[in-house]
């Protein structure tokens, strides 16, 4: 693909996900000559305003594009693919997913190549199969406004965030409480803890609240996109489970340490002086342990340590 010429990309999967697909982005929109308008979740226009490489649209227009990308097996996105106007249709798709009748009627060409222990953020890159751009670089966001700032009271601050969109990355909340409370009395604080707003984020958040000895400013699943993250871009560092905080705050270049369970660190974690992640499997011998089963001392150890980098 050359210049000068429109591409149009497809994404509805989570918002971690989004922030994956920034270098693939980045990447069409240097081959193309221009921004790549992105057809995504109507609630995750803020996040796309970060994204220099995007513009936001939230359903196809009557545009013509010379190439449209789809990122997604959904049903959604097939078909805002299909009433899109493209001279050149293609679908991208995590190896295991199923190719379905309909996307070999949209699409003209299907890839779902093996990830190889990729990291997602780099399979989404290589495999846009573009000119340009040869050498990856891991996600990167713009800052957000000042203006996205929520009235918060703490500052230089502890960023906890303990969900994700899944429950089954969730550490327990005592082993939660009892890690804020010995980073808080070794001098790490004030803490700000955030989380998404489903009923059961909420609810965990508030579990490992009532079990804390000091206390910490939650505004767990009180936030809107835009607060959260900038909560991510001022905080001092962040400290997550695998999810899109994790993800948010390394495209800021924060610090950042993340807790894995059963999830693949070498697919969802870019290691940097930065940013580090801790595997449950390291200490439990178990590929695939629950993140229930990790410790907190190494959790410990490690926001300290990052934290007086």
């Amino acid at each position: 693909m050359t210049g000068s010429q429109r591409c149009l990309a497809i994404f509805h999967k989570q918002i971690g996900d989004l922030v994956l697909l920034e270098p693939a982005l980045a990447r069409l929109a240097q081959a193309s000559g221009c921004p790549v308008d992105l057809i995504t979740r109507s609630g995750f226009e803020p996040l796309v305003s970060l994204i220099p490489a995007a513009n936001f649209r939230s359903k196809p227009s009557l545009r013509l594009y010379d190439r449209l990308w789809c990122f997604d097996d959904r049903r959604k996105s097939a078909f805002f693919s299909s009433i899109s106007r493209a001279r050149e249709k293609r679908l991208l798709i995590n190896p295991g997913a199923t190719v379905r009748w309909y996307h070999q009627r949209v699409f003209q060409k299907i890839f779902a190549p093996d990830h190889r222990d990729l990291n997602v953020a780099e399979y989404y890159w290589r495999h846009t199969e573009t000119d340009g751009a040869p050498h990856f670089r891991p996600p990167t966001l713009s800052t957000p406004p000042g203006e996205w700032k929520p009235p918060l009271s703490s500052k230089n601050y502890l960023c906890v965030n303990p969900t994700s969109g899944w429950k089954s990355k969730n550490w327990t909340p005592e082993k939660w409480a009892r890690t804020i409370d010995c980073l808080n009395e070794s001098g790490i604080e004030p803490t700000v803890m955030t989380s998404g707003e489903q009923d059961w984020q909420k609810e965990h958040c508030h579990s490992i609240c009532r079990l804390l000895k000091h206390p910490i400013e939650n505004v767990a699943g009180f936030t809107t996109l835009k607060n959260y993250l900038s909560i991510l871009l001022n905080a001092k560092l962040v400290l997550t489970v695998d999810g899109s905080a994790s993800h948010i705050a390394a495209a800021f270049r924060r610090k950042c340490v993340t807790l894995f369970g059963h999830t693949d660190p070498a697919r969802w974690h870019w290691p940097t002086e930065y940013s580090c992640a801790i595997l449950t499997s390291k200490f439990t011998g178990a590929p695939d342990a629950r993140l229930a089963l990790l410790p907190e001392e190494p959790v410990i150890e490690t926001v300290v340590k990052l934290w007086r980098m």
